[in-house]
């Protein structure tokens, strides 16, 4: 039946085309656009394959065709999941992708700058990226803490690693890092700013998205995550 046999064919080459689309970013091979691009094809063919099993998995009366559609569908399953989990995860949030626990003074990059390609997205907090930040995220904050700043930047500098992110920069009361986003390998730059109070320090943070317009929320989350963990380790410290 030409139905299976087409069905079997879009399922296989959506997955070998989801996974096309990461190698694609990730090695460099392609702009990013074209990652994304291979990426929407591929939840096409999925949708397909999954469409076309469900319409004729019933009119096949050979039991073997059923079954060569079911599969179909569940090899496309991937593609179309992975697309609506992205879709559903950013459909709330603003199209920006420069978040800062300081909207009146961001943290500024020192090293980033020479990391980063021409065309990548630019280091620049604007009053409008601010303005829209602060409605979407109006409990996004920096951390104050007893500690002296010695220490708070090295309990900082913990947390990151454990997160994962990659420092390539540091001075006191300052650390630059970079992180990878799971699927394309999207590099985001983070800096750490820590300042003296009179009662120890303030920890503030800045994650900018290299590419593309939209986060997805990423930057916001793991700044939220770097808070969160942060906070732990200084309960932590801070029980007799």
């Amino acid at each position: 039946m030409r139905i299976v046999y087409l069905a079997e064919r879009l399922a296989y080459l959506s997955l070998i085309m989801l996974v096309a689309s990461s190698v694609t970013v990730r090695a460099d091979l392609a702009h990013f656009r074209v990652g994304l691009l291979i990426f929407a094809a591929s939840a096409l063919f999925s949708l397909s394959a999954i469409t076309l099993s469900a319409l004729f998995s019933r009119r096949c009366k050979d039991a073997n065709d059923q079954k060569r559609l079911s599969r179909a569908a569940i090899i496309a399953l991937p593609a179309i999941s992975f697309m609506a989990f992205n879709i559903l995860s950013g459909s709330n949030r603003p199209l920006i992708h420069n978040i800062s626990t300081d909207l009146a003074s961001p943290p500024s990059f020192i090293a980033a700058a020479s990391l980063r390609k021409p065309g990548d997205n630019p280091l620049v907090y604007s009053k409008e990226v601010a303005d829209v930040q602060r409605a979407a995220y109006p409990d996004l904050t920096g951390i104050t803490t007893t500690l002296p700043l010695d220490r708070a930047q090295k309990l900082c500098i913990i947390t990151a690693q454990d997160m994962g992110w990659e420092i390539h920069y540091q001075q006191p009361g300052h650390i630059e890092a970079t992180s990878r986003s799971f699927w394309f390998g999207f590099t985001d730059d983070i800096v750490i700013r820590l300042q003296e109070t009179e009662g120890g320090s303030k920890i503030d943070l800045r994650s900018v998205s290299r590419v593309g317009k939209g986060d997805l929320g990423a930057n916001a989350e793991r700044i939220m995550r770097f808070n969160a963990q942060l906070a732990q380790r200084l309960d932590t410290m801070q029980q007799p």
